[in-house]
């Protein structure tokens, strides 16, 4: 009997823990409201740090090259910038310590960066501060075995690529928002087909034009990428590559505007990359 008695006890906890989950509010996810925060009404400003990314640069093979290889290097990269802005004399008591913080709010809004550290904004900050702690967590990241149950219909933002189309209609609990022009793969460096939850990591747009070596030749210039699995990205393109979006043109990863780039990194933040799906359709 007494066994009974505990059992119960442990089930009814059980049922209550199940209904809270249920019941859990979601994050609004109002596209144009998010659009229009992301944006601010206004184009992308182009800058410098525009001219050069590490996924548009004929050295990066995202079939063959290590993205652990590749993510340890911009973890020093960005370990760097952070003992330059704490020596520069900076306050950063808590814009820098990356283990405490998780950022919810829009990015740099204009996409601009100081050439000044000591005139560094709130948002460089928090963008370097975002990726530090997606690369301080990268390990769990890479090795994370995520709930394959959810598929594209269960998952509230869907992004699906058509290389036929050159497209990315993006889905929204189960409605087409938006759709974008991208490039997928050239001839000689096709994008694998993908129907899957993203691996990530996920990182801001941020580029260190301040220190010695400019931007790092695009490496530390992340343009809102999504990374689906290993190397292959969802990502925004530089500027010269702007007239190829609709045709295939990338060497294996999905290319888009880095307007739209950063619309649907804010949205994949904001529902958690755990309720996001991607599928890449053969084409």
């Amino acid at each position: 009997m007494k066994s009974y008695a505990i059992l119960s006890f442990l089930l009814s906890i059980l049922v209550v823990l199940f209904s809270a989950c249920k019941n859990e509010k979601k994050v609004r996810l109002d596209y144009q409201v998010i659009k229009k925060e992301v944006l601010h009404d206004s184009a992308t400003t182009v800058d410098l740090s525009d001219t050069a990314d590490l996924f548009d640069n004929t050295n990066f093979n995202p079939e063959t090259d290590s993205l652990s290889a590749l993510l340890d290097t911009l973890e020093t990269i960005y370990e760097k910038d952070s003992t330059v802005i704490k020596e520069s004399g900076v306050n950063d008591t808590i814009a820098l310590d990356v283990y405490l913080f998780t950022d919810t709010s829009i990015s740099n809004p204009n996409d601009s960066f100081t050439q000044d550290v000591k005139k560094i904004t709130t948002a460089e900050i928090r963008a370097l501060r975002y990726n530090l702690k997606q690369l301080h967590d990268k390990d769990s990241i890479l090795s994370a075995t995520h709930e394959k149950k959810r598929g594209q219909i269960d998952s509230r933002v869907w992004a699906r690529v058509s290389k036929t189309d050159q497209r990315l209609y993006l889905y929204i609990d189960g409605e087409v928002v938006d759709t974008f022009k991208v490039s997928t793969g050239s001839v000689r460096h096709e994008t694998p087909p993908f129907d899957m939850q993203p691996s990530g990591p996920i990182f801001q747009k941020y580029s260190s034009r301040k220190y010695p070596g400019g931007n790092y030749n695009g490496l530390g210039n992340m343009p809102y990428a999504i990374f689906i699995k290993g190397g292959y990205a969802l990502h925004g393109t530089t500027i010269g590559n702007f007239r190829r979006l609709g045709n295939k043109a990338s060497h294996g990863c999905v290319r888009l505007h880095p307007d739209n780039a950063k619309i649907l990194n804010e949205i994949v933040r904001k529902a958690g990359i755990e309720n996001f799906w991607v599928t890449i359709e053969e084409g």
